[in-house]
Order: structure tokens, then sequence, then C-alpha cells
């Protein structure tokens, strides 16, 4: 769950990871141009960043609240619970197509990577050693898939090399493009993603205002992109218990919240 809007005195919008997924897939669908690769497979690709935060849907059905009474977002959990959701995720990717699967599990081996030197960092070694065991659990699964897929003649340039990093990239790049939006990270936000010909760009994402967002260099069609989400609006961002916030969540009307995302010479 992402709480948009948190510090809002109307009250936070609470999206669902489903949504924020959905929202990463719209951006996804129109990647590519002159100067980026596309997505290819675009079914398995598509797949895989529609699919990624999969293992979230229970939660989100019935979310937690935190020590000060805050719904548990994907930053305020447990490094147990949020390892069992990665695993989730990645083996329900697998029931759709395993190389959307491949990418999901190698997208949470680099971003526990990430993690774990936190961890470290924050004196968490027991829950740093966790993450190093998932770690190298999502690159036994990885090596298994690419072993089984490397037969089939659909993804003989797609296992490894460039066409395996410019799919990695794309789905890295649409994810942590909503999770700014959906979170309201702080811009201008960097991803690097896999040019046409090969060679390493870094797309930077801008905020020019509550809504509209600059990408440069441009990597999608067109000039522009509206893409959009759904958000329940809570009144409040702090309950008394879990049953007061799932009650408040199933009241809760829910919204449309509409984003754009401009070519750098774009009129905003």
């Amino acid at each position: 769950m992402f709480l948009y809007h948190e510090h809002n005195s109307s009250g936070p919008y609470a999206i669902a990871q489903s949504s924020h997924a959905w929202m990463a897939w719209q951006v996804s669908n129109h990647w590519g141009n002159r100067r980026f690769a596309k997505p290819a497979p675009r079914a398995e690709v598509g797949a895989a960043i529609l699919l990624h935060d999969i293992g979230w849907a229970d939660f989100d059905a019935a979310p937690d609240i935190d020590a000060d009474g805050r719904p548990t977002t994907f930053d305020r959990m447990s490094v147990e619970q949020h390892l069992e959701i990665w695993r989730r995720s990645v083996s329900q990717t697998g029931n759709f197509s395993r190389y959307a699967a491949t990418l999901v599990a190698s997208h949470f081996a680099t971003l526990a990577k990430g993690k774990t030197t936190e961890l470290f960092a924050a004196d968490d070694t027991t829950g740093a050693r966790l993450v190093e065991v998932y770690r190298a659990e999502m690159e036994r699964l990885q090596a298994t898939w690419l072993e089984e897929l490397s037969i089939d003649a659909r993804y003989e340039t797609t296992l490894k090399g460039n066409g395996r990093l410019a799919n990695s990239l794309i789905l890295s790049a649409c994810d942590r493009i909503s999770v700014v939006l959906s979170a309201e990270i702080t811009t201008p936000f960097r991803s690097e993603v896999v040019g046409e010909g090969g060679e390493l760009e870094t797309v930077e994402l801008t905020k020019i205002d509550e809504r509209s967002f600059r990408m440069n260099p441009w990597p999608l069609e067109g000039d522009r992109l509206k893409v959009h989400c759904e958000g329940r609006h809570l009144r409040t961002a702090r309950f008394d218990s879990k049953e007061s916030l799932r009650e408040a969540l199933r009241r809760a009307p829910v919204e449309r919240l509409a984003f754009t995302l401009l070519r750098p010479a774009a009129k905003s």
C-alpha cells in the first residue's frame, strides 16, 4: 500500500500495490522509440510489470497498522513479512509466465541487494542475512527458469545480454516511475535504461507540479502520456486499531488519480 498525500489535512489516498503496478504497466505499454529499446517479447514484459506486486493482494485487502497507528506501507513492515510478499509475487507471476517471473525475480533480487546494505548500515545483521538468503533463492530460481526456457526460440535473444538487460531495466524504470507518483518521492529521480543501440542511458524524472512530471531524455512514444491509478480517500492517516483502518478502507470513496508525463520540450 502507498499513501498519497499522507500529510494532507483532508486525509491521504490509500493506493493498493496492484493499482500502482497497473500504472507502471501503463507506462511500459508506451515504452520505446527511436532512441530507447522496446520491451520484447512485449506480452511477457508487460505481464511482469503488471503482476510484479501481485503478492501484495491479500495484505492490501486486510492491512495492519504500525506502532504509531499509521497504515503499514511497504516501507513500514518487518523484513520477514516483506520478503514473504516478494516470494509470493514471484511465485504467482510464474503461474502466468516463467519468463515474466524471471524478470520479477531479478527485479526483487536487485532491490534486495540495496535492502541488505541498508540493514547492515542500521546494524540489523539478522535482517540483512535473511535478505541475503532471499537473494540467493531468487538467483537459483532464475537459473532454473532460464535453463528451461533456453530451448524455446521465442526467448533466444532475451534470455541474456542486452535483450534481457533491456527488459529488466524497463521493469525497474516503470516500477520506480510509478512509485514516485504513488508515494510522492522527491524528484529529480533517475533510472538507468537501455538505448536502442544497446548503450546504457539515464532517464531523469522531474516534478513540474502535483500531477505533472517531465522525463529527460524521453523514452516513450509521442510527446506526453497520461497515466492513472485508483486510491481510497481516507479522512485520517492514523487509526486506533487495524480493524478501524480496514473499516475506513471499506467505507472510503474510490477516486481516480491522474498524472501526466511530458517530453522535455512539451508544454505542461
